[in-house]
């Protein structure tokens, strides 16, 4: 984040004191409950984390410039209360520092803590009125403190994609599934492959894409950052069930080789760990339906 934003991000700190009172915490499903919640509704599924929420601040991030067209339909969306078909999700962090310290890693905890001091009553104002699942279904590994849970929550979270055909909108290195057994319940994968980093300059081109060549008994899993918040709502007004679940593969990597802090993983790109990409030559996307780059 550049200092100007950060300072931008500050100047709303006395604003969000008096709407954290103002307006009452989110109601957030648990990892699990979201889990069953998309696996009986075969809902779609538009994640909003602190990268989206930094964006709807007009505040870029890492892979994504700010945008002001991503910014408006982001806000859109969050206060989108009318579509059966689709579940927004949000953080589970809206608790006391002394909870917050029991249910994620401390580094984590401190973060979260820090972070909703200056953003806590915009979340507040901004996510009301309905129930909510959790942003973090995708991220169960690394930030949660609790690790020895992971065995059973991949269980039931790969429920969802069991003999579903599935099509991945992802980034062209992002590689999911590529190299472990994952997805290896589902029925097929394809691949449309989209730019890492500013993905939504080309959005128009990804959804007309992705419409054209799915139908509405596939699986659409959309690992984009911002913009796959934004994809997977529409696709649910088009009849598709979507799921924005970025990240989900590299923290399964990193529950497979037992890590402790975040770390490449060869073959893989990711914004979670600064580094140079490192190509494998045995995880070589295939499958690929499409390139949009």
């Amino acid at each position: 984040m550049k200092f100007s934003e950060k300072i931008k991000m500050l100047l709303r700190l006395p604003l969000t004191l008096i709407q954290s009172l103002v307006y009452p915490a989110p109601a957030v499903m648990s990892d699990v409950e979201t889990v069953k919640y998309i696996c009986d509704n075969n809902c779609s599924v538009s994640r909003f984390g602190d990268g989206e929420f930094d964006i709807m601040c007009g505040v870029g991030i890492k892979f994504q410039k700010a945008d002001k067209v991503l910014q408006n339909r982001l806000c859109d969306i969050a206060k989108s209360h009318t579509q059966k078909s689709l579940l927004i999700c949000i953080p589970d962090v809206f608790y006391s520092n002394k909870q917050l310290k029991n249910k994620l890693v401390s580094k984590d905890a401190k973060w979260w803590s820090r972070y909703l001091k200056v953003t806590r009553g915009i979340w507040h104002k901004r996510f009301r009125g309905r129930l909510y699942g959790d942003t973090n279904i995708s991220r169960f590994y690394m930030e949660v403190k609790d690790k020895n849970r992971t065995p059973y929550y991949v269980k039931e979270i790969k429920k969802i994609w069991n003999d579903r055909n599935i099509v991945f909108v992802e980034g062209s290195k992002s590689r999911l599934g590529i190299g472990n057994e994952l997805f290896d319940n589902a029925r097929s994968v394809r691949r449309i492959l989209c730019p890492s980093k500013n993905a939504f300059d080309k959005y128009d081109k990804i959804l007309t894409t992705v419409l054209n060549l799915t139908s509405e008994s596939d699986l659409i899993i959309c690992a984009l950052g911002p913009t796959a918040t934004v994809l997977s709502y529409d696709l649910s007004l088009n009849g598709r069930q979507a799921l924005d679940l970025g990240h989900i593969d590299i923290e399964y990597e990193w529950f497979l080789m037992g890590a402790q802090e975040k770390q490449s993983v060869n073959g893989k790109d990711m914004n979670e760990v600064n580094g140079v990409f490192c190509e494998d030559e045995t995880k070589l996307p295939t499958n690929v339906i499409a390139e949009i780059l």
